[in-house]
C-alpha cells in the first residue's frame, strides 16, 4: 500500500486491532478460498449494492457544499487546480465509478445467478425475513453517510469518510485475494458460489486501478489537511476525523456475515 500524508497515516495507524478485525474477517477468507455458499453471497451482495446507492447520495451532498474559489483562467493548469477543484474531479469520478460498479453488480449476478434483493437468514435479527430490507449494519452505514454530508460536517471531514470507507474495502478483497491465492484451486467454477468472486469480483475490487482511485482521494484528504491554519485547529480537525475514522472501521468488521466454521 502506497504510504499516505499525514492525516491518512494518522487515522490507519491509529486502530491497529479494529482495522485487521474489518479487513481479515472469515467471510473475506471463504470468499477467497471459493467456499462461501451462493446464497450467502447473495445476501451479503443485496446489502452491498444498498450501501452503493446510498453512496450516490453522499457524494451529491459533499458536491453540493464545495466551493471554488476563483481563479485565473489564464494561469490555470492541471498542476495548480485548488484542493477544492481536486475534490470535485475525485468526487465525480466516485460517481462514474460507482455507476459502472452497479452495472457490473447486475451483470455478474445475472451471469451466475445471484439474487440481489436476497433476504437475511431467518433469525438475523439486523434484518426481517419477510421482505427485503437494508440490515442493521447497513442502516447504520446509510445513516453515517447522510450525517457526514450533512452541513455541519466539513468537506475535509466527508472527503476522510470517503477514503475510510474505500480504504477499508480495497484492504478487504486484498486480504481475500491473498487467500485466493493460497488456496492455489484455478478451476473456480467447482467454487460454491459457482466462481462468481475469484472469477469477477476480487479481481475487481483488489485491483490496481481501485487502488490507484483511493489512493488519489487520500491525496485530497491530505492536501486539504495540509491547508490547515493553526496546531489547535489542526487537532480539532484530526480528532473529529479519528471520530469518523473509527465508526467506519466498526462498521465494515460488523457489514461481513458470519460464516460456518
Amino acid at each position: 500500500m502506497t504510504s499516505r500524508g499525514p492525516l491518512t497515516a494518522y487515522l490507519l495507524s491509529s486502530t491497529p486491532n479494529a482495522l485487521k478485525r474489518a479487513t481479515n474477517h472469515p467471510f473475506l477468507a471463504s470468499a477467497g478460498r471459493g467456499t462461501l455458499p451462493k446464497a450467502q453471497l447473495s445476501q451479503w451482495l443485496s446489502q452491498d449494492r444498498l450501501y452503493a446507492q446510498s453512496y450516490i447520495r453522499f457524494i451529491g451532498l459533499l458536491l453540493s457544499k464545495i466551493r471554488l474559489p476563483t481563479q485565473n483562467p489564464t494561469t490555470a493548469t492541471p498542476q495548480t487546480q485548488s484542493p477544492e477543484q481536486n475534490a470535485i474531479t475525485v468526487l465525480i469520478d466516485a460517481l462514474v465509478n460507482i455507476r459502472t460498479e452497479l452495472s457490473f453488480f447486475e451483470k455478474t449476478a445475472a451471469d451466475y445467478s445471484l439474487d440481489l434483493t436476497a433476504r437475511g437468514v431467518r433469525g438475523d435479527e439486523r434484518c426481517g425475513t419477510l421482505f427485503f430490507c437494508a440490515n442493521r449494519t447497513t442502516r447504520a452505514y446509510i445513516d453515517m453517510f447522510m450525517s457526514a454530508g450533512s452541513s455541519g460536517v466539513s468537506v475535509l471531514e466527508g472527503l476522510a469518510v470517503l477514503w475510510a470507507t474505500e480504504v477499508c474495502y480495497l484492504r478487504a478483497w486484498r486480504f481475500a485475494a491473498g487467500c485466493m491465492r493460497e488456496d492455489g484451486e484455478k478451476d473456480y467454477k467447482k467454487d460454491a458460489d459457482g466462481g462468481a468472486l475469484r472469477e469477477r469480483f476480487i479481481q475487481n475490487w483488489a485491483s490496481v486501478e481501485f487502488e490507484e482511485f483511493v489512493d488519489r482521494i487520500g491525496d485530497v484528504v491530505d492536501e486539504m489537511a495540509g491547508q490547515i491554519k493553526g496546531a489547535e485547529e489542526l487537532e480539532i480537525t484530526r480528532g473529529r476525523c479519528l471520530e469518523w475514522w473509527r465508526q467506519i472501521v466498526w462498521l465494515e468488521e460488523n457489514f461481513w456475515p458470519s460464516v460456518a466454521e
